[in-house]
């Protein structure tokens, strides 16, 4: 377990104090941050598969990828050929 310090506005505290008991702060605030970062990796992971289903998208990165592995191995050959 860790110790953090935020900052919060006024308004946010007095809130906070007026709806939890000051001994569940920590829990509470514990758990509205987990809540919010699970919402964040599902918003994330939604995001990964709408793009991982979209064709062009899929082929723009295997046209990138194309162009990476291309300059790779210019630089590879050109790099040779300077020693």
């Amino acid at each position: 377990m860790r110790t953090l310090s935020v900052t919060i506005s006024d308004d946010l505290y007095n809130c906070l104090k007026h709806t939890v008991a000051s001994q569940k702060i920590s829990k509470f605030v514990s758990e509205a941050v987990t809540e919010k970062l699970n919402k964040k990796r599902e918003d994330l992971y939604q995001a990964y598969l709408e793009a991982s289903q979209d064709p062009e998208r899929e082929k723009d990165l295997k046209d990138w990828d194309t162009i990476s592995i291309e300059a790779w191995e210019q630089e590879e050959i050109s790099s040779t050929h300077h020693h």
